[in-house]
């Protein structure tokens, strides 16, 4: 068996495992979502600060992850409209703190490092509580679109082959890849819109398509961050997929979209 056929295998049986637990959590709200954004949180924000590009310190590492996990709770609680200011306040004093840090060669770069992860990797996760809140087929969608796009995109590129898309930062992706990611959004859309004619209307298909959009970009800005650090992978967390991040990279964009289209506009 070929390793091309092995990530298949592992990543086939992670998700009939974990997908079905993964969409009743976020479809179910209440603890089950808090259990499941506890355990991504602390796996995005855990990894995060273990990059070898992250110039953090064990003690520090663990400030920015209990400032992330601190932020599901407070949803959980009941107290979201204390999230903001957290956010605001946590990411504000790390910066602050950092820069005070005898090591000023790296004082402000560590700050934004820190900033940075409590923003998308405790922040932008626990957004899916918000889109539960309005309706929990918001919080579903973004995951599906991601999961079904980036199988689609998988088949089609090993299908069609062709030019490389990004071959600095991402030598295994093709524009058949990207245009089948395309597709795959486009086709979810279109289930969502007729199985729950009540919840969405046709424009969303065309968010799903621009939503095929930005999961391409939140994957080749991870592949980005990962080039510069010269890894492979995140971490080695989830067989078949590498680390949390590798995995829900994509997720993290299109639920910022989802979160700007279904709940600010």
């Amino acid at each position: 068996m070929s390793i091309t056929k092995k990530n298949l295998l592992f990543r086939i049986i992670i998700a009939l495992i974990f997908g079905p637990a993964v969409i009743f959590a976020l479809y179910s709200g209440g603890v089950y979502l808090l259990i499941f954004l506890m355990i991504i949180v602390f796996g995005l924000s855990s990894e995060f600060v273990s990059l070898p590009g992250v110039k953090i310190s064990p003690v520090r590492g663990g400030i920015i992850v209990g400032s992330c996990m601190i932020i599901p709770l407070l949803y959980w609680l009941e107290w979201q409209s204390f999230v903001p200011v957290v956010v605001l306040v946590f990411s504000a004093a790390w910066f602050l703190l950092e820069l005070f840090i005898k090591d000023m060669e790296h004082g402000l770069e560590t700050s934004a490092y820190g900033v940075f992860g409590i923003i998308l990797f405790g922040w932008v996760p626990s957004l899916a509580w918000e889109l539960n809140s309005f309706a929990p087929l918001f919080a579903v969608l973004p995951m599906v679109l991601v999961w079904f796009g980036d199988t689609t995109a998988y088949f089609v590129g090993n299908w069609i082959g062709g030019p490389k898309m990004t071959p600095v930062l991402s030598p295994n992706k093709t524009w058949a890849g990207f245009a089948g990611e395309i597709i795959g959004a486009l086709i979810v859309g279109l289930v969502f819109r007729f199985l729950w004619p009540s919840v969405f209307g046709w424009d969303i298909v065309a968010f799903s398509g621009i939503a095929g959009f930005i999961a391409v970009g939140g994957d080749l800005f991870e592949s980005k961050v990962k080039r510069e650090m010269k890894i492979k992978d995140s971490s080695n967390a989830i067989p078949g997929h590498g680390g949390f991040w590798d995995r829900f990279d994509s997720w993290l964009f299109v639920q910022v979209a989802a979160w700007i289209y279904f709940i600010i506009f």
